[in-house]
């Protein structure tokens, strides 16, 4: 074998590196971004779900408050 024979053979190495290694960096940046998106959809998810659980608090004090006001009307009679 001739030495054309390893020079080609260690560029055609090379150039399967660099390839390989772009398209690496290029999955690898699309799934940081895609993780980004995930990460914020998480955050609005739980927010939502907060003020969902929040709004459900806030019925059941006023339901509350209305039942003390009851009771103290009760009582006074």
């Amino acid at each position: 074998m001739s030495s054309e024979f390893w020079i080609g053979l260690l560029i055609q190495l090379v150039v399967y590196g660099v390839s390989i290694g772009a398209i690496y960096g290029t999955i690898k940046t699309r799934l940081n971004y895609i993780e980004a998106k995930l990460d914020k959809h998480n955050v609005v998810e739980r927010v939502y779900k907060l003020e969902k659980d929040q709004a459900v608090l806030d019925e059941k004090q006023e339901v509350a408050n209305h039942r003390i006001k009851d009771l103290e009307g009760l009582s006074a009679q």
